[in-house]
């Protein structure tokens, strides 16, 4: 098997290469259709699905591949695997990528693995995202779109996740109204409950990536919290503010803020993947400088590509935080203080006051 072969290369004895072989070998799998079952087949490829190994054996078994890559760079997670490349010129751009693309071909033919390109997409990003271009993966063109769906996540051409907020607010909105079918049966405390796995846990998942959206989003997003504390605690008078104090809660914006120094934290201690520290990238000083920042801060030239991004955003916000909650010893203890944390001094588009006909104060 390739991948005892890979095993063995990583350094995995004789006595573990028994194991995952006895593991894997005479595996057996049928399929019911509406309670009729098919005859048993020996699966000769692939790990057993279900299992808790088979995903860790997949990622070692394609563990290579990223070593294969030369002009471009590779995001993979499990069988979701990206690569991109960032140029001034468009052709540098797609040049790089049909390289790579054929080395990728040959990496999967080698390895007894087959490029599924019905499921490649191309998105360009920046100034050249309106022109018509397409690039060649083996024998197919994919053309040039407005919008993907990148593990769960919507990303548009420029970066405002409108699709992607708006799918999240449509979803929230569907509980809830579920939810307030409920109200009359449930008292507040269980409707608090359901809200929060239900209804506001939609805005939980990967908000690091869209979380500096527009502030029309942000009202939208607002809007259905608002509600949704409504329904909750049954009163339909008081403010928006009087019920986030009601409810010990904050907005989902300065929850978002929490988490991303929460990440910070992490990053900076050691217990994110690697591939955070360059997003969190720390300043290389000779000299000891009073104004030193720990972070780099990139040049920027637009809104949507640059000040309105956790890279340009994070060490102001970092160095807004009190020395104290900054110095916590444990995460457990900085989780505990970020809670009383608000964002005060974020100046974001979100946070920093504004007034129609008028503009950013």
């Amino acid at each position: 098997m390739t991948l005892l072969a890979i095993l063995h290369a990583y350094g995995f004895s004789r006595e573990s290469l028994s194991l995952v072989h006895s593991f894997l070998e005479n595996r057996q799998q049928r399929v019911k259709i509406n309670g009729s079952f098919s005859t048993f087949k020996y699966l000769a490829l692939r790990v057993p699905q279900g299992s808790v190994l088979g995903p860790l054996f997949f990622n070692i078994y394609i563990n290579d591949l990223l070593l294969s890559i030369q002009e471009t760079d590779i995001c993979n997670y499990a069988d979701d695997t990206t690569i991109y490349a960032c140029h001034k010129n468009i052709d540098n751009v797609i040049r790089s990528l049909e390289n790579d693309s054929t080395v990728i071909i040959q990496w999967f033919t080698d390895n007894f693995m087959k490029l599924n390109t019905d499921k490649c997409h191309f998105m360009v990003l920046g100034k050249s995202s309106n022109q018509d271009v397409t690039v060649n993966v083996g024998s197919s063109i994919i053309g040039n779109t407005e919008e993907e769906k990148l593990l769960g996540v919507m990303i548009d051409k420029k970066l405002t996740f409108e699709t992607h907020i708006n799918k999240l607010c449509k979803k929230a909105g569907n509980k809830l109204f579920a939810l307030s079918h409920l109200s009359p049966y449930m008292n507040s405390n269980k409707l608090r409950i359901l809200m929060r796995a239900f209804v506001m846990s939609q805005f939980q998942y990967c908000q690091l990536a869209w979380m500096f959206h527009s502030r029309h989003l942000n009202n939208k997003i607002n809007k259905i919290h608002e509600r949704a504390l409504r329904i909750a605690y049954k009163d339909y008078v008081s403010s928006f503010d009087i019920l986030l104090e009601r409810d010990k809660s904050v907005t989902i914006h300065t929850k978002n803020l929490q988490t991303l120094m929460t990440e910070i934290f992490k990053t900076q201690n050691s217990m994110n993947p690697l591939f955070m520290s360059e997003i969190f990238r720390e300043r290389e000083n000779m000299y000891n400088l009073r104004n030193n920042n720990e972070f780099v801060i990139p040049r920027i030239k637009t809104v949507n590509f640059g000040s309105e991004s956790i890279r340009y955003r994070r060490p102001k916000l970092w160095f807004s935080l009190p020395q104290d909650v900054r110095n916590t010893e444990s995460l457990s203890l900085f989780k505990s203080k970020i809670k009383n944390w608000h964002g005060e001094e974020c100046s974001c588009r979100l946070c920093r006051p504004f007034i129609p006909n008028v503009g950013f104060l």
